[in-house]
């Protein structure tokens, strides 16, 4: 009975009280706007030589009153939120969140000299993806660095417009159910969309002894090609360089590179394990070239680290309707094969981000002296962001 009662304590507001909400501005619901998000980017270096890449800090600053949590995970184009959800599971969600950016030349006879524009690209995640919530308090800011594949723009013939640019960043994210998130948990997933100041960056050519290649094909186990596959480049020192993801003849080309040694990753776009294959190769001016077939092989996955698991924010509030702080939570996942066990303490305001495998996990809500209050969660598959909220209730040991 009693956690029957504690079940129906952990929903939402009732249907009347959500709808008259829905109906208010977000400041009158107590809701961040998407404007509260401010976007400053600065270059780590001003001249990029291609094919180098580069490398420019996002500088996300909080301006509203209300702590914002932002979805994480690079992704090189907008991803705007899947499929409506399900209106009775108001705290899960599917979406994305992507950078985008925007390139131009900074004079403006390059400009008119230009047949075709001039483009960025966002390289993502290397190995597995890991997507995450980041918290940010009011007034609080958050900093991360997104590397780019810049091509300048053509002139007639195909020919390089190499020299001055300027370059504008866009931060975006969208999510079926970000407003019933928002009332399910009164915290906001941050959704919306904001632009970034313009710098500039000079954009040079490959260096004349730049005469490398590496070059393939992913394949199948039966060795054959295989497309979908995110193929990136990393240098001696693990900095990436370039990615391209493999159509379906599986072949990937890297040029212009200097020659040194190479790592050449593959993966499997929007596999939900992990599938990373890798190879090094070696450049010098006796073996400019080199050619490499990545193969893809089907993986029996027995440990949780080597499956996606999707960000889940917990809340905690007290019998008074106040957030819990300093809560223990114990969240087990077992589906006979796959244990995953993940621990971690509210912060003051109550809430607790996790990392979770979707389906069932076991939650556990321990305070001292208390009986620990055992509750059940099912975290959707897919992107996006899971929320729950708990009433925690102590019973004396």
């Amino acid at each position: 009975m009693a956690n029957a009662a504690l079940g129906t304590a952990r929903t939402v507001l009732t249907a009347g009280l959500a709808a008259v909400l829905w109906l208010l501005p977000a400041a009158a619901r107590g809701q961040a706007s998407p404007t509260d998000l401010k976007l400053l980017i600065s270059p780590q270096q001003p001249v990029v030589t291609a094919p180098d890449a580069a490398r420019i800090v996002l500088h996300i600053h909080n301006a509203g009153s209300q702590t914002l949590w932002l979805y994480r995970r690079a992704k090189g184009k907008r991803a705007p939120g899947d499929v409506p959800s399900d209106e009775s599971k108001p705290a899960q969600s599917t979406g994305s969140s992507a950078v985008e950016v925007k390139l131009q030349p900074a004079d403006a006879q390059a400009t008119q000299a230009a047949v075709s524009p001039a483009t960025a690209t966002v390289l993502e995640y290397v190995q597995m993806p890991k997507p995450r919530l980041v918290k940010v308090a009011a007034g609080g800011d958050y900093q991360e660095v997104s590397i780019l594949h810049l091509v300048p723009a053509m002139a007639e013939g195909q020919k390089p417009i190499w020299g001055a640019y300027r370059l504008t960043a866009t931060y975006a994210a969208s999510f079926s159910n970000g407003e019933q998130f928002q009332r399910a948990l009164s915290t906001s997933l941050w959704q919306g969309e904001v632009t970034s100041n313009t710098v500039n960056i000079e954009l040079r050519p490959p260096l004349p002894d730049s005469k490398g290649v590496v070059s393939g094909t992913t394949m199948r186990k039966e060795l054959q090609p295989l497309g979908g596959i995110r193929v990136s480049l990393q240098d001696e020192q693990g900095q990436l360089v370039d990615q391209q993801v493999t159509g379906g003849d599986g072949q990937f080309t890297f040029a212009h590179l200097p020659l040194t040694l190479y790592w050449v990753t593959g993966r499997r776009e929007d596999a939900a394990e992990d599938t990373v294959t890798f190879r090094h190769e070696e450049l010098t001016s006796a073996a400019p070239s080199a050619s490499d077939q990545l193969v893809i092989y089907p993986q029996e996955i027995y440990e949780a680290k080597k499956l996606v698991h999707k960000p889940v924010l917990l809340r905690v509030f007290d019998g008074g309707h106040e957030p819990m702080g300093g809560l223990g939570i114990d969240a087990l996942f077992s589906n006979g094969e796959i244990i995953d066990e993940v621990k971690t303490t509210t912060g003051g305001d109550g809430t607790a981000p996790m990392e979770l495998l979707p389906g069932r996990s076991t939650v556990s809500l321990s305070q001292h002296g208390c009986r620990d209050q055992v509750e059940r969660v099912e975290v959707t598959p897919g992107s996006g962001v899971d929320g729950f909220r708990f009433v925690f209730s102590c019973e004396k040991k």
